[in-house]
């Protein structure tokens, strides 16, 4: 797609801002276009009537329009984020996957209903006993603190990270993982045999040492997508992109006044103030190379350097997708006994048959590379 002709203005106000934001998204694939929209539009509408934090939330705005220009404009980096976010592997959908995906199904069975109707009763009546109670244990369940972690379904989340490790192994130099690997999955991993005065750590140390394990996992997660989803990410890692119903759209030709007057133009843009009273690199540093395809602006001097036009072809897009694909889960409970499985992304490895030519090469030796010897015939 051709980069935009028309170039940002200085200083939009942020209903113009909020338009050529959405301007953009709308050149964006259909396929996760509609995520990004709608990420942008839920953070214009929740600071509509009052923002106390407004000029830093414009500023990450211009940003972000950047970043969606540069890349329609033909920007990998750019346009590998946008999916990255789009399919929740990065960002806010990320956290509200994952804020969905921690949360416990119920009991499994009969069996572990009764015990949490009893565990409800204990705590129940523990809290009846200590209310006319005087004396409290210092290893009382009173003074341990419940941690963010109690309330996440630590099973579910303990198989995600064992399936993950897995395919960590697995995809090992194809995919590109972002932050560090999952290690272990053990949630007692940083909790000490013994304190520094030999006695054995307390619950609370145990809690505390758990939290910070679960805090380190938990970034490290990717969260499954529904079935769907998943499944329309695995026709787009297989070209799906070429299709009509998937193709980026064409960017809509700018209007053109219908009487142009003799200011409008080259000149007419040219501002000597800015010249007089700031560095030539910084006024001309919109202009430049690196930020041509973010700003939109060109330089026309006869000694400007122009980027040459880029465009995403088909093939880049099936490999995108297909590296978001590796990243990506599905998860499937089974009916009976309601344990999850996850199933990730993988690619098949598609080797073309040899040709003639080529398999002259291997003539005269076995399997193993060696040299086949012609026994005498008798």
């Amino acid at each position: 797609m051709p980069a935009p002709s028309y170039p940002l203005p200085a200083s939009p106000s942020a209903i113009q801002l909020y338009r050529h934001i959405l301007r953009e998204c709308s050149y964006l694939p259909p396929a996760f276009r509609a995520e990004i929209a709608s990420a942008i539009q839920d953070r214009f509408h929740r600071h509509r009537k009052y923002d106390p934090r407004a000029k830093s939330h414009l500023t990450r705005a211009q940003t972000a329009l950047r970043t969606l220009r540069a890349a329609n404009s033909g920007e990998q980096s750019a346009m590998e984020g946008l999916i990255s976010k789009g399919f929740g592997r990065t960002g806010s959908r990320r956290r509200e996957l994952m804020a969905k995906f921690v949360i416990p199904q119920g009991p499994r069975d009969t069996g572990a209903l009764e015990e949490a109707l009893v565990s409800a009763d204990r705590g129940n009546k523990a809290a009846k006993d200590s209310a006319f109670s005087t004396q409290v244990s210092e290893e009382s369940e009173s003074k341990i603190k419940r941690k963010f972690f109690d309330k996440w379904d630590q099973k579910k989340l303990l198989r995600l990270l064992s399936s993950q490790r897995q395919q960590q192994r697995d995809t090992k130099g194809m995919a590109s993982w972002r932050g560090a690997i999952v290690k272990t999955i053990d949630p007692d991993q940083f909790i000490p045999k013994e304190t520094i005065w030999g006695k054995p750590p307390g619950e609370n140390l145990r809690q505390t040492k758990r939290a910070h394990w679960w805090r380190r996992s938990a970034e490290k997660i990717m969260p499954p997508l529904g079935r769907g989803e998943w499944e329309m990410l695995k026709q787009l890692s297989n070209g799906g992109q070429e299709r009509g119903e998937w193709n980026v759209p064409e960017r809509r030709t700018s209007a053109k006044p219908l009487v142009t007057s003799a200011e409008t133009g080259e000149q007419a843009s040219w501002s000597w103030a800015d010249y007089a009273t700031k560095p030539a690199a910084i006024v001309e540093k919109p202009k430049s190379l690196k930020q041509q395809r973010r700003t939109g602006q060109k330089d026309s001097s006869p000694y400007g350097v122009k980027d040459r036009d880029r465009t995403l072809s088909a093939r880049w897009f099936q490999r995108a997708y297909t590296r978001a694909w590796q990243l990506t889960p599905t998860m499937s409970q089974d009916p009976n006994t309601l344990n999850y499985s996850f199933t990730w992304g993988s690619v098949q490895p598609k080797l073309p048959p040899a040709a003639q030519h080529q398999l002259e090469i291997f003539q005269g030796v076995d399997q193993k590379g060696r040299k086949v010897r012609n026994t005498p015939s008798s």
